[in-house]
């Protein structure tokens, strides 16, 4: 790890699931921060998988797989369900499903400029009388299937994963009772959700809770996960641009107020 960089010195809460941490934590810690990973979401099986093993066994009758998330491609490759049938066409809403993807061998037919569910939606043309298999979590919001719906299209909806509590709720409560943390990085509103809802099993008000993310930059991974932060009376410094390292990078960037290199070039 550095020991200089634009932040040095910081100590960043990175709260998505550990396995999905890693590419971020390297981000940041190649800028000289202090990175603590704290899951306060981890992922388990589906409670009935015969949903979505039925799916599997018929994938050639899709035109169009939708995946909106790495956890989805997982429980795919757990199944042995890659490489898909070559008629099968594969929507993703991020860049880092889209890795997760293309590293099992598969092809990326779309990866929207916009990368939600909003923006794929925007981009996914002609879909009357196609086929689309959404695999997600038990906890997603229904945005494409009702937004694909309303446009002729005929969707399955099956839950591949689902999102439970992780187990840094407690490591994350001592290092905020401690004052040891400068940026907390929230990447889905289940994180956020899951975090308080566990500090409050563990004694701590919402509005105690509250008052510890006093002087404690917010980030959030999009929209949505904005939205959910303001719902519960937390400001948000910054939102990721989009979902990707950079973008989140990018936005704890601007959450703590540090200039960007094109800002500085400008000025030079």
């Amino acid at each position: 790890m550095e020991t200089t960089g634009r932040l040095h010195g910081k100590r960043i809460v990175v709260t998505r699931a550990a396995e999905r941490a890693e590419s971020l934590v390297a981000a940041l810690r190649s800028q000289g921060a202090e990175t603590l990973v704290c899951p306060t979401i981890a992922y388990a099986p589906p409670d009935d998988p015969e949903p979505l093993e039925t799916a599997l066994e018929q994938l050639d009758w899709y035109d169009w797989v939708i995946f909106t998330s790495a956890a989805a491609v997982d429980a795919f490759v757990s199944r042995h369900a890659l490489p898909l049938p070559v008629r099968v066409r594969v929507a993703v809403v991020g860049k880092a499903t889209a890795a997760a993807i293309e590293a099992h061998g598969e092809w990326v037919d779309l990866l929207p400029r916009q990368q939600n569910a909003e923006g794929l939606l925007t981009e996914l043309h002609d879909v009357a009388g196609k086929r689309f298999l959404l695999p997600v979590s038990d906890i997603a919001r229904d945005t494409l299937a009702v937004g694909l719906r309303e446009r002729g299209a005929a969707v399955d909806v099956v839950t591949a994963y689902r999102t439970v509590p992780g187990p840094g709720v407690g490591d994350l409560i001592d290092a905020l009772c401690r004052r040891a943390v400068d940026v907390v990085v929230f990447s889905s509103p289940s994180t956020l959700r899951y975090l308080l809802d566990g500090m409050e099993q563990f004694g701590i008000a919402r509005s105690v809770a509250r008052a510890l993310f006093t002087d404690v930059v917010l980030i959030a991974i999009g929209p949505t996960t904005a939205q959910t932060l303001r719902d519960e009376g937390l400001l948000v410094a910054a939102q990721a641009p989009d979902p990707g390292v950079e973008g989140v990078v990018a936005a704890v960037h601007q959450g703590l107020g540090i200039r960007s290199s094109s800002d500085e070039i400008g000025e030079n």
